[in-house]
């Protein structure tokens, strides 16, 4: 099932922002950010490609054959720098937005495990190819990589509408983090599997 799946590098850059762009355009997370269709399509593919840059080095960026869909994944001890966040922020149009986001995702960091995880930063499937299985297979692919580790997986995601697919991936709810003016966020933890 995992066979139309695979490790991408950085020449697939544009492939990878393209089809998270089109996926995001209508998350809610994104839209209350900016719900400019000019300003998403400027700023968007930057961000993820800033997500990408640390796990491109970790093998962690995965694509299916025809880029209907890509993950981002974070290996122990790897993630986005806050330097990283930082200077992005300053260069967008919209930086007390962003940086409000910052702080939810900050308040949703507080409930990682506490070792050693992996963590799935993004997942995307192109809206035109959505319930066909390939989620799943991009999740089953990198979830096979995580329990080769036998370690937790954590997540947050932006867009409620996806909790039951996770829940089905073995992914419990930790809370719905909530802060008051922002959209909502739902961290999720998967326990490590031998």
């Amino acid at each position: 099932m995992t066979g139309s799946v695979f490790v991408a590098t950085r020449r697939n850059s544009r492939d990878i922002q393209s089809v998270m762009d089109k996926a995001f355009a209508q998350d809610p997370t994104v839209q209350w950010v900016s719900d400019d269709p000019e300003v998403f399509a400027r700023e968007h593919h930057r961000y993820v490609q800033m997500c990408a840059e640390p796990a491109f080095d970790h093998n962690g960026v995965h694509a299916t054959a025809d880029f209907e869909g890509a993950a981002i994944w974070y290996p122990p001890g790897i993630s986005l720098s806050d330097e990283a966040f930082a200077a992005f922020t300053q260069s967008v149009s919209f930086p007390d937005r962003l940086n409000a986001l910052g702080t939810l995702a900050e308040a949703c960091d507080r409930h990682r495990p506490s070792g050693p995880h992996w963590t799935l930063e993004l997942i995307a499937v192109d809206p035109a190819f959505q319930n066909k299985g390939i989620g799943a297979r991009l999740m089953e692919f990198g979830l096979a990589i995580c329990d080769r580790s036998g370690l937790p997986v954590f997540l947050a995601s932006s867009n409620s509408a996806n909790l039951p697919f996770y829940r089905r991936l073995g992914f419990s709810l930790v809370t719905d983090m909530r802060m008051p003016g922002l959209p909502v966020m739902y961290p999720m933890i998967r326990e490590g599997r031998a």
